[in-house]
């Protein structure tokens, strides 16, 4: 066969290789597409078995998608996203499964917000037997999920450990991107802790003290939710009405507060919006950015060895709370039994021995906090 023909069959051969390969990648892509579309199709807030992630929630009655992130649920980053979250559900739910949490006093599905929406709802735990003349200090949790994903079920058990060790545990939900974005998060999360410091003398709780606490996204909300309360000018920036609420101390579980460094920047910018940097909250995206606008109460960290979504974030805040004045410990966990130990262990697995362990050590920071705020009248 001729030189030319040759190299004439090779080109056609390279030619149709290369249409097979796009034609793969191709069908691959529409595979991947239509799974996540599947995976991430709207159920009705009616439905029995909602799964929890932003963006997947439609109702006859409720808005759940606000103007501000309206577009960003079209993203393929978030789009992606909402399909890990939905198969971390799965995961957190098997986790569930295999705990037993303590029998403790509660109300669940309180609205701070009565609006119909199912993310303004908080739950009450305090342990059982409690005097109705009781005065208990106040714990506030708020629960992680990356802002996307999750309410407060997830971290029941978890708050549940924590009222059956003396505590008044209020555990609230907040909306989820991509149907809102974090300034609106905020707005929730003061408009629970509102709800909360206008009705604590409806239960047992020692109003003089309070606890915030958070971990992950939570953590990210809890610390800059108290620096809002501090400053009249971050309540004009992210459009806050003051809580009115006194912390006396933090409790923040592998927060992520570094909203515009990191590996993961590329997500945890985008849950400010598509248009994050038109935005006044842009100078705002990053704890070192807010906090001399607020004195941070005694404030304890956790993270551990295997964090690898928010270890180098903790250690950050850590040094940066330090360098500001404001009392902090650090504790960060090494293995345990040999292995590492993952990010927020402390709240997915709280009955385990280290998990036990880790909030026996933050409850007795926090008593010791209020034992001092005490003497000194």
């Amino acid at each position: 066969m001729p030189v030319a023909e040759v190299k004439s069959s090779k080109k056609k051969k390279a030619g149709k290789a290369f249409m097979i390969i796009v034609a793969v990648i191709a069908a691959i892509a529409v595979i991947a597409c239509v799974f996540i579309a599947a995976v991430t199709r709207k159920q009705a807030d009616t439905d029995e078995n909602i799964v929890y992630v932003g963006g997947m929630l439609e109702s006859d009655t409720i808005e759940y998608q606000s103007e501000s992130a309206k577009g960003l649920e079209k993203n393929p980053v978030i789009k992606l996203m909402q399909m890990i979250w939905y198969f971390c559900a799965e995961s957190d739910a098997k986790k569930h499964e295999d705990q037993t949490p303590p029998d403790v006093e509660m109300i669940k599905d309180i609205p701070y917000i009565d609006d119909g929406n199912l993310y303004h709802m908080l739950d009450v735990y305090y342990p059982k037997g409690t005097a109705g003349d009781a005065s208990l200090p106040v714990i506030i949790d708020i629960h992680g999920g990356g802002w996307m994903y999750a309410t407060k079920e997830l971290n029941e058990y978890y708050c549940r450990a924590l009222a059956d060790r003396g505590f008044v545990v209020f555990n609230i939900s907040y909306r989820l991107v991509p149907d809102v974005t974090v300034e609106e998060q905020l707005q929730d999360a003061a408009a629970a802790l509102k709800w909360i410091n206008e009705n604590m003398s409806a239960y047992p709780c020692d109003a003089e003290s309070v606890m915030l606490t958070g971990d992950s996204a939570g953590g990210m909300l809890a610390v800059y939710s108290e620096a809002i309360m501090q400053s009249e000018e971050l309540q004009t920036v992210f459009g806050i009405e003051d809580a009115g609420l006194d912390v006396d101390a933090l409790l923040l579980t592998s927060p992520v507060a570094y909203m515009k460094n990191g590996a993961i920047s590329f997500y945890t910018k985008l849950v400010w919006g598509e248009n994050y940097k038109d935005k006044p909250t842009y100078d705002y995206m990053n704890l070192d950015e807010i906090i001399d606008y607020a004195e941070l109460p005694p404030t304890y960290l956790i993270t551990s060895s295997g964090d690898s979504l928010a270890h180098s974030q903790t250690l950050d805040a850590y040094e940066l709370l330090e360098s500001k004045g404001v009392q902090a410990v650090l504790k960060d966990y090494g293995k345990f039994e040999g292995k590492s130990l993952p990010h927020v262990f402390s709240i997915l697995e709280p009955f385990d021995e280290i998990g036990t362990q880790t909030i026996d050590e933050a409850v007795e920071f926090y008593r010791d906090i209020i034992e001092k705020s005490k003497a000194a009248g």
